[in-house]
C-alpha cells in the first residue's frame, strides 16, 4: 500500500515539473467522430443495390447484395430462394356408374386455322347433287332406290342409300329437285323442293328423317381449293335419338362441335387430312363422357361430308353410325382432277401417295375420289397394305401439255405387269376428253380385265315395245353392241340418243357376259365411260362407270339451242338411211389358245346432206360500186321468222321483215346519205330475240366516190 502511494506522489511531481517547464510543446486536442448506423439506412441501400441487380438480370447477385447487408431469406449459409409447390386440385370422382369404364383425358383443343387460297368459281352456272342417306329414326335403311329428277328431268335412275348422283351444272337460281318411285312419272313424287343455287354455289341435297318423315334438305358446299394437307369436312346431325354433344379430335388435339343437336350442319371445316377419331362426348356430363368414337380416314385436298345417322339396331349398344361421303373440290386454274382405279389382284389393297396426298386401303375394283393434281405432273408412289406392308413402285403422273389434256379429267387404270417387269403394276391413262354434243351422250368402253379376249360393250334401251306405222306391235329394242377395246385400251367415244340403257360387258365374238350394271340414264351432253376391272372375287369381272367431276349436260340450255337443230336433223335424215347388211363369216369355236376372230360391225351409211347455210348476195357486188340502193337476195333462211338488217358495227336497223315461206329474202335498201366512201358491211339476223334462232349471214357493198365517173366493167 505505502508502495502504491509512493508511485502516485511521483507521478504527480513529475507531472508539475512537465507543467512548470515552458520549454516543453503542447500536444495538439484529437478528435474522433463516431456515427451510430441505423438499420433503416443499411435496408434502404441494400433494397437500391438489389433493385439495380435486378435490372441487370442476375438474381444471385441480388440475394447476394442482401446476404451482404445481414439480411438473410432462409437460415441457411447459402442465400437461396426455394421456390413453394403449388397444390393440383384432386378430380372429384362420383359413384355413378357411366358408359366408359373410366375417365377420359380433357383435351386441350387447338384453333382450326385456314390457309386456303381465294375461291376458282364459275359465276355463270351452279351445280347440285343428290345424296341418298335416307334412314328411318329406329334405324332401318329405306330398301326402296329412287328417280331423281332436276327441272322436271331425269338425272339419275334408282339411287340406292349411301349412293349419290353426279353434279349437274345447272343455271343460278331456283332449282326444283324431285325424288319418285323408280321408272314413274315425276308428278307422282315421294319428296320435292326447290334449292336456291347461287351463281358459282354448291349444294348437296340429302334425304334425311329427322323423326317426321323424310324430308329433302340442302347442304351448300365450299369448293375453294384447299391447301396440300388439308381436308375439307361437313357434320350433319340426323339422328334423333343422340342427345346433345361435343365432337372432338382428340388424335388432331381439335373440338370441331360444341352442343351439336339434331338437325344441326356444322362447317365446312379445314382439318388436316389422314386419319381422323371423332369423338361423341356427352354435353351434359361434368367429367369428359365419350358415347361413340368413329375413326376415319380423310383424303387430303378433298371434301367430305360426314352424316351421323341412327344405328341399325339398339341391341349392338351403339348410339349412332355415320356415312362418309366425298364433295366436289375445288382446284386452282393450273390443276386437274385425276381418279386411280385398282385392277391388281395380285396385290391387294393400296396405299395411293399422289404429290403430298394419300388415299389408304383402295381396294381390288375401287375407284378413288377425284385428286387435283398439278398440269406439269406429279409423283406416284403405291404401297401394298396387306400383311406385309413394302412400297411396290413409284411413277410421275404427266405433264398433260396437250390442249386435249389440259383441261380434262383423268382416269389412271393400275394394271398387272409382265413377270419381267421391274414393277408389278403398269399404269394407263386415258383422258375424259369426249366431244361435246348438244342432243347426245358420249359412251365409252375401258379394258381393264387381265387376261380376256377383247370386249365388247353392249346396250339396250329399256322402254316398252311400241307399234308401227300399220298398228302392228314392235319387238322390244334388243342388245346393241356400241364399242370393242382391247386390254388395257379404251374404244373411241360412241354417240346414244338421251334415255335410260341397260349395260353389259360381253366376250368378243360370243354372247358370254362377263358383267352388267342396272339400267342407268344417260343425259344430252354427258360423258360416260365404263371400265371393266377385276372383281372380290378370283377370276370375277366388275363394270363401274367413271363420270367426270361434273357433268356438263343440256339441263342449263333450252330447246332452240340451233347446235340441237342441226344435231336432230342430222341425226334423223342418217336414220332414215337404207340400211345395207354386211355378211360376216363366222367359224366354229376350238378349244385351242388361238385367239377368237374379231367380229366386224359395219356401220350404216349415211346420206345425211350438208348442213346449207344461209345465203347472201348484195347487188351491185362488189368491186362495183353503188351511191344510195343496194338490193338483196338471200335464200336457206328460216321460213316465216322477222329479220332486221343493219350496217357495220351499228344495232340500229335499217329495215325489219318476214323471212318468205320458202326461206328466202328479197329487199332493196334505201342507204343512208350519211355513209363513208368506201367498203361497208351488211348483216341479216332471223330471230334475233334473246334464246332465238340467231341465224345471221354477212355481204359486203361499196360505196363509190361522187366525184369519179363510173367505168364500165371489161367484159371476158
Amino acid at each position: 500500500m505505502k508502495l502504491k502511494s509512493f508511485s502516485y506522489l511521483l507521478l504527480v511531481f513529475v507531472l508539475l515539473l512537465a507543467a512548470c517547464d515552458s520549454q516543453l510543446p503542447t500536444p495538439p486536442p484529437i478528435v474522433i467522430n463516431i456515427t451510430a448506423v441505423e438499420n433503416s439506412t443499411a435496408l434502404a441501400q441494400a433494397i437500391d443495390e438489389a433493385l439495380v441487380a435486378t435490372e441487370q438480370a442476375n438474381a444471385h447477385l441480388t440475394e447476394t447484395v442482401i446476404a451482404n447487408n445481414g439480411m438473410t431469406l432462409t437460415p441457411s449459409s447459402t442465400p437461396t430462394i426455394t421456390p413453394t409447390p403449388t397444390i393440383s386440385p384432386t378430380r372429384p370422382i362420383t359413384a355413378t356408374p357411366t358408359l366408359t369404364p373410366s375417365t377420359t383425358f380433357t383435351p386441350t383443343y387447338n384453333p382450326i386455322l385456314t390457309n386456303t387460297p381465294a375461291a376458282v368459281t364459275n359465276p355463270s352456272f351452279g351445280w347440285i347433287r343428290f345424296l341418298n342417306s335416307w334412314v328411318n329414326p329406329n334405324g332401318q335403311t329405306s330398301k326402296t332406290p329412287v328417280d331423281v329428277f332436276i327441272n322436271e328431268e331425269r338425272v339419275a335412275r334408282s339411287v340406292a342409300y349411301g349412293e349419290h348422283t353426279n353434279y349437274y351444272q345447272v343455271a343460278p337460281g331456283a332449282v326444283r329437285i324431285t325424288l319418285g318411285a323408280v321408272d314413274a312419272q315425276s308428278s307422282t313424287s315421294i319428296a320435292t323442293t326447290v334449292v336456291n343455287v347461287a351463281a358459282g354455289g354448291v349444294v348437296s341435297v340429302l334425304a334425311l328423317d329427322l323423326g317426321e318423315g323424310m324430308e329433302l334438305y340442302p347442304v351448300p358446299e365450299d369448293v375453294s381449293p384447299l391447301a396440300v394437307g388439308a381436308s375439307r369436312l361437313t357434320i350433319v346431325q340426323a339422328n334423333p335419338g343422340l342427345q346433345a354433344v361435343n365432337i372432338d379430335a382428340p388424335n388432331k388435339r381439335l373440338r370441331l362441335a360444341s352442343n351439336l343437336k339434331i338437325g344441326d350442319i356444322i362447317g365446312p371445316l379445314e382439318v388436316p387430312a389422314g386419319e381422323l377419331t371423332i369423338d361423341l362426348n356427352r354435353v351434359s356430363a361434368i367429367n369428359v363422357n365419350t358415347i361413340a368414337s368413329l375413326p376415319f380416314d380423310l383424303t387430303g385436298q378433298v371434301s367430305h361430308i360426314l352424316i351421323l345417322l341412327p344405328p341399325a339396331s339398339q341391341a349392338t349398344g351403339l348410339v349412332t353410325t355415320a356415312l362418309l361421303q366425298t364433295g366436289l373440290t375445288g382446284r386452282i386454274k393450273s390443276d386437274i382432277g385425276i381418279r386411280i382405279v385398282n385392277a391388281l389382284p395380285n396385290i391387294g389393297n393400296l396405299q395411293l401417295i399422289v404429290g403430298q396426298t394419300v388415299v389408304n386401303n383402295l381396294a381390288v375394283g375401287n375407284i378413288s375420289p377425284s385428286i387435283p393434281i398439278p398440269v406439269l405432273g406429279t409423283s406416284l408412289i403405291l404401297v401394298a397394305q396387306s400383311e406385309n406392308t413394302n412400297n411396290i413402285g413409284s411413277n410421275l403422273l404427266g405433264p398433260y401439255t396437250k390442249e386435249t389434256e389440259a383441261t380434262s379429267d383423268k382416269i389412271l387404270l393400275l394394271l398387272p405387269s409382265a413377270p419381267q417387269a421391274d414393277t408389278p403394276y403398269t399404269p394407263v391413262t386415258f383422258a375424259q376428253n369426249a366431244p361435246r354434243s348438244a342432243i347426245n351422250a358420249n359412251i365409252r368402253l375401258i379394258h381393264g380385265f387381265p387376261g380376256a379376249v377383247p370386249l365388247n360393250l353392249q346396250i339396250k334401251p329399256i322402254r316398252p315395245a311400241g307399234v308401227d306405222a300399220n298398228g302392228q306391235p314392235q319387238e322390244a329394242p334388243g342388245w346393241a353392241s356400241i364399242g370393242q377395246a382391247e386390254y388395257a385400251t379404251a374404244s373411241a367415244y360412241f354417240s346414244r340418243s338421251p334415255e335410260v340403257y341397260a349395260v353389259r360387258v360381253v366376250q368378243a365374238g360370243s354372247q358370254t357376259v362377263l358383267a352388267e350394271l342396272p339400267p342407268q340414264q344417260f343425259l344430252a351432253g354427258g360423258v360416260y365411260d365404263f371400265v371393266v376391272t377385276p372383281g372380290v372375287q378370283t377370276g370375277s369381272a366388275q363394270l363401274l362407270m367413271v363420270e367426270p367431276t361434273v357433268q356438263i349436260t343440256q339441263l342449263v340450255q333450252g330447246s332452240g339451242n340451233p347446235t340441237a337443230v342441226y344435231e336432230a336433223v342430222s341425226g334423223t335424215l342418217t336414220a332414215l338411211a337404207p340400211v345395207q347388211v354386211a355378211v360376216t363369216i363366222t367359224q366354229t369355236f376350238t378349244p385351242t389358245p388361238s385367239r377368237t376372230p374379231i367380229p366386224t360391225n359395219t356401220p350404216r351409211p349415211t346420206n345425211t346432206p350438208e348442213y346449207r347455210l344461209p345465203l347472201l348476195l348484195v347487188n351491185p357486188a362488189p368491186p362495183q360500186t353503188t351511191l344510195n340502193t343496194i338490193n338483196l337476195v338471200g335464200e336457206n333462211f328460216q321460213p316465216k321468222l322477222q329479220y332486221a338488217i343493219t350496217l357495220d358495227s351499228s344495232n340500229a336497223p335499217i329495215l325489219i321483215g318476214q323471212i318468205n315461206d320458202d326461206g328466202t329474202l328479197l329487199a332493196s335498201i334505201s342507204l343512208p346519205e350519211n355513209l363513208s366512201i368506201g367498203i361497208h358491211s351488211l348483216r341479216v339476223c332471223v330471230d334475233c330475240r334473246a334464246r332465238g334462232l340467231q341465224q345471221a349471214a354477212y355481204a359486203q357493198f361499196i360505196i363509190a366516190d361522187p366525184r369519179v365517173t363510173p367505168t364500165a366493167t371489161a367484159q371476158p
